[in-house]
């Protein structure tokens, strides 16, 4: 087998795949989720009558945390899953006599687990700085979007240069992907509020 982090005297930026899958996807959780989570600090702060920056403030800070905590577990569960797959798939392989014959690239589950929770809070963290100082809601949502916009772009291509991969093609998925993302929850939200004023 060959552990995570091995190298030889040519390196393979295959090894980094899954801690930089786990990058990227922690820190396109963040950008999405907390570029919604600052259009739902609005609402609570209507319905509270509390300062709209405190609302935001604390209404991001918990989403924050939770999403990075949700990220880290996400990520230990899904990694020991595929280790645990290798590893029986490994000693089958052994059994039958195939032992050798394939080379097995095992991840570590707390590596990745902290890679995405890190990238989830550093990510995350971009819309929120960008516009929390801008009062009024429009203007305030706009920047939020250029500067999840932008940082989008910016974690596609730092994904593109860690994995050696064409940077113009993982910016564009990263960029698209983010903001269809983001599209299909502000929508689910609009349409689940539609569907309670109903009710």
């Amino acid at each position: 087998m060959t552990f995570m982090g091995s190298q030889g005297q040519d390196f393979d930026y295959s090894q980094r795949a899954q801690w930089l899958r786990a990058v990227v996807l922690g820190g396109m959780e963040g950008l999405v989720l907390t570029t919604l989570l600052m259009m739902d600090a609005e609402k609570v702060a209507q319905r509270t009558g509390a300062d709209k920056n405190k609302a935001m403030l604390i209404t991001w800070s918990v989403g924050l945390i939770a999403g990075a905590m949700r990220m880290a577990i996400i990520e230990l569960v899904s990694v020991y899953t595929q280790v645990d797959t290798i590893a029986f798939q490994a000693e089958r392989d052994m059994k039958v006599g195939r032992g050798g014959q394939q080379t097995w690239v095992i991840p570590s589950a707390t590596e990745v687990a902290m890679a995405s929770s890190l990238a989830y809070l550093l990510w995350g963290a971009a819309p929120l700085v960008a516009g929390v100082f801008v009062k009024d809601v429009h203007v305030r949502f706009s920047i939020a979007m250029i500067a999840t916009s932008l940082s989008m772009v910016v974690l596609g291509m730092i994904g593109a240069a860690l994995g050696k991969a064409p940077i113009p093609r993982s910016c564009a998925r990263v960029l698209v992907g983010g903001l269809i993302a983001v599209s299909v929850m502000w929508g689910k939200i609009k349409i689940l509020g539609f569907i309670l004023l109903k009710i």
